[in-house]
């Protein structure tokens, strides 16, 4: 099943998300809409039939991505009461870290559904909020990550590799917020068809590759969820019905509901030793 064997997740992440990609790619340049030598990832998702394709994968990215935010954020509440250590700074992070999980994921569906060409400043806003918040979630979590060191599955070299991937991600998302606005005072009539004799390419393909990085470091960090995972599973939650009606029947064959004969307290349906 696979609430026991959680450590899929972030495998199945690091995987999809580059294939979604490389799907993408290779369909926006087959039918000559991009030029190979890296384009931004949303260029290879921008006209149809890749913006189908594009939309479509990462809606189902995003969702598994909000499903995993959150099973990392019940593990470290989860563990903290396990340990005894309900701090107060501890439980508002990890809020935080879920917070800004759910906005990134939120983010990827928003890049997805809105094309550049269509609607640019939902676009552009979706991307903020992927790569913004994709990269605060990671901080957040390497402040976890060596506050709670004990936690089944952490390693010190874990730990450090999760501190130098933030500080990539914040370093390229520096040069491409710097490079993207360098490259567009010099772009030409399609900037999808971006060759390396036309002015400001340089710039341009500094920041796409950037993107790229940034992209993939985050995958890389997701990844590293992997060992802790291993050692948590998910329990099936209790279903509780405050009040059960019961009908009777009277002496002229009607059919009446009666109060449920549960002396005022909630009848609770439990079945807590089951995985799902």
């Amino acid at each position: 099943m696979l609430t026991t064997r959680l450590h899929v997740v972030p495998i199945f992440i690091v995987i999809f998300v580059p294939v979604s990609f490389l799907i993408t790619y290779i369909i926006a340049v087959y039918n000559k809409h991009v030029e190979p030598g890296f384009p931004y990832i949303s260029d290879t998702g921008t006209l149809p039939p890749e913006s189908c394709v594009f939309g479509l994968l990462l809606n189902f990215g995003a969702v598994v991505a909000m499903v995993m935010f959150y099973i990392r954020y019940k593990q470290i509440s989860t563990y903290q009461t396990e340990i005894d250590r309900p701090e107060r700074v501890l439980t508002n992070v990890n809020k935080a870290a879920l917070g800004a999980g759910l906005l990134s994921a939120f983010g990827i569906s928003v890049v997805g559904n809105f094309q550049e060409t269509n609607v640019q400043i939902a676009h552009l806003f979706g991307a903020f909020l992927a790569f913004g918040f994709g990269i605060v979630y990671s901080c957040l979590q390497t402040y976890l990550s060596f506050k709670l060191p004990e936690i089944p599955g952490s390693t010190r070299s874990i730990r450090r590799g999760r501190a130098v991937i933030c500080v990539l991600d914040v370093v390229f998302l520096i040069i491409l917020v710097v490079a993207t606005p360098v490259a567009f005072q010099d772009r030409p009539t399609n900037p999808r068809k971006w060759t390396p004799d036309e002015p400001g390419y340089g710039p341009h393909l500094t920041s796409t590759i950037s993107e790229w990085i940034i992209a993939f470091l985050v995958c890389l960090y997701l990844a590293t969820f992997t060992p802790e995972f291993k050692y948590f599973e998910l329990i099936k939650p209790t279903i509780s019905f405050r009040e059960i009606p019961s009908k009777i029947v009277d002496v002229e064959g009607r059919s009446q509901d009666t109060e449920p004969q549960t002396n005022g307290l909630p009848v609770t349906l439990t079945q807590t030793d089951d995985k799902y």
